[in-house]
């Protein structure tokens, strides 16, 4: 493998100017940095990284923190992500809390102690311990899906609470009034915007909200709409419809409604949130509130890119928009 000091020599060009235009520092002008770039494609030239890295103090690695690697929000994220780095020479060091704020810290200690030159992720929401060391650290980090209070970084969100109220004010208007919702973790503030949301639909259209009809879980979502749904689905004024606020939530809630021979949405109507891609599959096909999820990704990638690139502290909070998606899993109830 050629040597720098080949590229000069090739290029007619000091070791310095290779330099420079490799590691894209201090003012090269055209003409030398063409030539520069053909002696490096002539000679197969390949700057080490490890060797940039301890020269600008970089180790093109960045932590991704996230929730639950198995389920598909969270790994479609993780995808979008990756895929967005990776094309920025950047590698990913991919994590799974479970929900637990202690393994979250632990594995913020792995990212500091690996030096990663930044990381993206979605706290478990009573994580702004494990989100300060990073801030106080001076690491460059990106909050994704779920915001922390009170905090000076970048955020990427999507408007949850219009999201839900969207999807609440279909059932309403379709005729529902017992309507079950279940959720969770409680503490996600993702969740919390979509119960504000839920709210909000009963009161624009004046109709009383009640509290008892909405159950929070910290079961594995797939295990949470299918128990609480069972139970649900068992009592004799059984709802009209469930509003899951995911859809591997929703996914569960279908199980349940088929072992109680339920047919859907004749029986009972089913609204999910994420639109994730089994939920266009299902049977019926789920109505979902849909957010970007690969946007949503995409999106804190590139900002994770700009602060590293700029040195800038990160204060920006970006909010995509989400829709309802209409499917064959709703219809007015029965009488």
């Amino acid at each position: 493998m050629a040597t720098i000091k080949e590229v000069a020599e090739y290029a007619r060009v000091s070791v310095a100017t290779v330099s420079r235009v490799v590691n894209n520092t201090g003012y090269v002008s055209t003409d030398l940095r063409e030539r520069v770039e053909q002696a490096m494609s002539s000679l197969n030239y390949k700057p080490s990284a490890l060797a940039r890295s301890l020269r600008r103090q970089e180790t093109l690695t960045v932590g991704v923190l996230l929730p639950q690697l198995n389920q598909p929000f969270f790994s479609t994220l993780a995808f979008a992500m990756e895929k967005t780095l990776f094309a920025s020479s950047y590698k990913t060091i991919i994590c799974s809390s479970e929900e637990d704020v202690a393994k979250e810290a632990a594995y913020i200690d792995m990212l500091l102690r690996q030096r990663v030159d930044g990381v993206l992720i979605v706290p478990t929401g009573q994580s702004v311990e494990n989100v300060n060391r990073l801030i106080t650290g001076h690491v460059p980090a990106v909050l994704i899906d779920r915001d922390l209070p009170n905090m000076t970084i970048n955020r990427v969100l999507t408007n949850n609470s219009d999201g839900a109220c969207q999807a609440m004010r279909h059932l309403l208007e379709l005729g529902h009034r017992r309507i079950a919702v279940i959720g969770g973790p409680p503490y996600s503030r993702a969740i919390e915007q979509r119960l504000h949301g839920i709210k909000r639909a009963f009161a624009e259209l004046e109709l009383p909200y009640d509290n008892r009809s909405t159950i929070m879980s910290t079961l594995t979502e797939f295990e949470m709409g299918y128990q609480i749904a069972h139970q649900l689905l068992g009592e004799a004024e059984r709802p009209t419809a469930i509003f899951a606020l995911t859809d591997v939530i929703a996914v569960g809630v279908l199980h349940a409604a088929a072992d109680h021979q339920l047919s859907l949405p004749r029986d009972l109507s089913v609204v999910g949130f994420d639109d994730i891609p089994l939920a266009r599959f299902s049977i019926p096909s789920l109505t979902t509130v849909a957010q970007p999820i690969y946007e949503m990704g995409e999106t804190a990638a590139a900002l994770l890119l700009d602060q590293l690139r700029t040195g800038s502290p990160g204060s920006q909070t970006t909010t995509l928009e989400t829709r309802l998606e209409i499917r064959q899993s709703t219809a007015p109830p029965l009488g």
